[in-house]
């Protein structure tokens, strides 16, 4: 568990979070702008998703919990690699907590979390062109496009370009993140 402020909580998902997983990854708005969200979820698919958590080596994933520890969102590092010393990382807010203040307090807790946790020396995130929010919230956390995935998701009828992204560890500042906007 990580205690991000008095609003925040990263935990491991629980059973009494599938609701509200269920909810937020069948919004239009998500399945549109996330990156291997392009098919509808069943509460039972998150049931199952919640279950399997408890078992992945090489995957950490967190609910984000807000002050009455329910489940707002989830956030991650996943294919954690101990070897070559890197991860992909990504962030899902529900549209309820979305704009709250709170994301750049979990993606920096998250960050934190691979470089001095896991020692890792590098984190790669994947973002939709679509989905420029992201891109740019990225961005402003140090991550510098490395490369274009073109065409690589099918969305509403169009093939979308995957953005990837990446930040090592000699270039992380989490110090110099007060100065940017919420």
């Amino acid at each position: 568990m990580l205690k991000i402020n008095e609003q925040i909580t990263l935990r491991s998902p629980q059973a009494k979070d599938t609701e509200a997983m269920y909810q937020y990854r069948n919004d239009p708005d998500i399945v549109t702008a996330l990156e291997g969200f392009s098919k509808g979820f069943s509460r039972k698919d998150m049931l199952e998703w919640v279950e399997k958590q408890q078992n992945r080596k090489n995957d950490r994933i967190w609910v984000i919990a807000d002050a009455d520890d329910q489940c707002v969102g989830h956030c991650g590092l996943y294919k954690i690699d101990s070897e070559t010393g890197m991860a992909d990382i990504a962030v899902c807010i529900g549209n309820a907590a979305f704009r709250k203040g709170q994301s750049r307090a979990i993606m920096k807790a998250v960050v934190n979390y691979a470089f001095e946790e896991l020692n890792l020396r590098k984190i790669t995130a994947e973002i939709l062109d679509t989905n420029k929010i992201s891109i740019n919230f990225t961005k402003k956390f140090g991550f510098k496009e490395e490369c274009v995935l073109r065409e690589q998701e099918y969305r509403n009828g169009v093939y979308v370009d995957m953005h990837i992204f990446g930040l090592f560890r000699c270039d992380w500042n989490p110090d110099a993140l007060r100065c940017l906007p919420v």
